[in-house]
């Protein structure tokens, strides 16, 4: 059996899988720069022309997490398979008058803190009021997922912040500071998968062992946490290949 169509909702760290040719033809959507907390949250009417980039990609982004569009996409668009990270769970949330939205770098980069909110402090990472608004988003989220696609076609890419950086021959770490950053974020991260998983139930995963490997100094997307050196991606894209047997 081949791949049929594959969905992302996550980040590059799952996207930059399908840059190998063998798999980039299956790869159908991809939705980014959302939290899990907006996406399952009512649409915010936005007027596009105040989405000013110059990217076409994280113009797309910004209006999907506006319009909360998602899920009215998985089905015609024919998903066979969907993958998902929680790496934009880095993203502060921003509450507006009925709903709420993803403070993203696109959010950001188009200035729109001063044309949405509702004067109410978005939800900051790493407080007990996200991990508990993302454990309730993920019930909903896992639910209208798998109203469309069976649970046994979700691949979860418990993917996260790495330590270490690699630049052409050399190892180095983080400074300190950004370690234990990384360490917090990685619990939090990994109570999400969890509560993801469960939710889903059969649900695959792609789960590689961080501290074998270290991010790219090199990296297209510049040097992050979660800007992964070829060698995860290889071994991430092996694993993605003998799931959905391609």
């Amino acid at each position: 059996m081949g791949t049929g169509r594959i969905g992302i909702f996550g980040s590059c760290v799952t996207r930059d899988l399908f840059e190998d040719p063998a798999v980039y033809p299956a790869l159908a959507q991809y939705a980014s720069r959302s939290s899990v907390i907006s996406v399952v949250a009512e649409p915010v009417p936005l007027d596009p022309d105040l989405v000013r980039l110059d990217s076409a990609f994280q113009r797309r982004c910004v209006m999907e997490d506006f319009d909360k569009t998602f899920f009215s996409r998985l089905e015609p668009t024919g998903i066979e398979w969907l993958l998902v990270d929680l790496i934009d769970e880095r993203f502060e949330v921003q509450w507006t008058e009925t709903s709420c939205v993803t403070r993203s770098s696109a959010y950001m980069g188009a200035g729109l803190d001063g044309s949405v909110g509702c004067g109410r402090a978005p939800v900051r990472r790493l407080t007990a009021e996200a991990d508990d608004l993302l454990a309730e988003a993920m019930i909903i989220f896992a639910d209208r997922v798998t109203a469309v696609i069976p649970p046994e076609r979700v691949i979860v890419h418990r993917a996260g912040w790495l330590t270490r950086y690699r630049d052409r021959d050399r190892v180095f770490s983080f400074p300190d500071e950004r370690v234990d950053f990384a360490g917090r974020h990685n619990m939090a991260l990994d109570r999400a998968y969890d509560h993801l998983e469960a939710r889903l139930g059969s649900a695959s995963t792609i789960t590689l062992d961080r501290s074998r490997y270290t991010c790219d100094a090199g990296h297209r997307w510049d040097l992050e946490p979660y800007h992964y050196e070829p060698a995860y991606n290889a071994a991430a894209l092996v694993r993605l290949r003998d799931l959905v047997r391609l």
